[in-house]
């Protein structure tokens, strides 16, 4: 099975070694319009963004790894559209529940916690040490940074960016588009 990682960016970077971690994907390659030609991490970066119609199928599962949630969300449709698949990168260090939902395309982090009947929608970023709690709502293209814990029944709508250490209390509804900053209590 192929992997091809849109993204050769810090963020890029921390997928490829996430997708290593996972020791399923035979052959990883990158795209990133900055590096082309080039190797990144031991990782050959084959072609631009723009290209990404042209390597399916010779990989036929691609990873959006754009820390911008909008740009990620914009490219996860045009590969949908393409006919890639969007797998979960998650960390063998991490811990999700069977309960939770994790959707296409997201990627969980070492040491993050998915407690039982959370929601996380397609296209999210789980970082390392978050905690995200039974019964949390997280929507499609959301960022929780380092070390944040999402607690129950909490909604994060689309686009929203959770900044480091930030605790989000019980029942609290965040507005798509909101960023809230690091160190934050809402």
């Amino acid at each position: 099975m192929n992997l091809l990682i849109v993204g050769a960016g810090g963020h890029g970077r921390c997928c490829l070694d996430i997708a290593r971690d996972m020791n399923i994907f035979e052959n990883i390659a990158l795209l990133d319009d900055n590096h082309i030609n080039e190797k990144i991490n031991d990782c050959d970066v084959i072609g631009s963004v723009d290209e990404m119609n042209s390597y399916y199928p010779e990989y036929t599962n691609i990873f959006i790894a754009i820390g911008n949630n909008k740009a990620r969300c914009k490219f996860i449709l045009q590969a949908q559209e393409i006919g890639y698949s969007l797998p979960i990168l998650k960390h063998s260090k991490s811990v999700v529940s069977k309960y939770a939902l994790i959707g296409d395309g997201s990627v969980i982090f070492p040491n993050a916690v998915v407690e039982a009947n959370a929601v996380i929608k397609g296209g999210c970023i789980i970082a390392a040490n978050s905690v995200v709690n039974h019964d949390a709502y997280i929507d499609e293209c959301v960022l929780v940074n380092t070390s944040s814990v999402i607690r129950p029944n909490t909604v994060i709508n689309k686009y929203a960016s959770i900044g480091s250490q930030c605790l989000i209390t019980a029942n609290i509804i965040i507005d798509q588009d909101l960023i809230v900053e690091d160190g934050k209590v809402i």
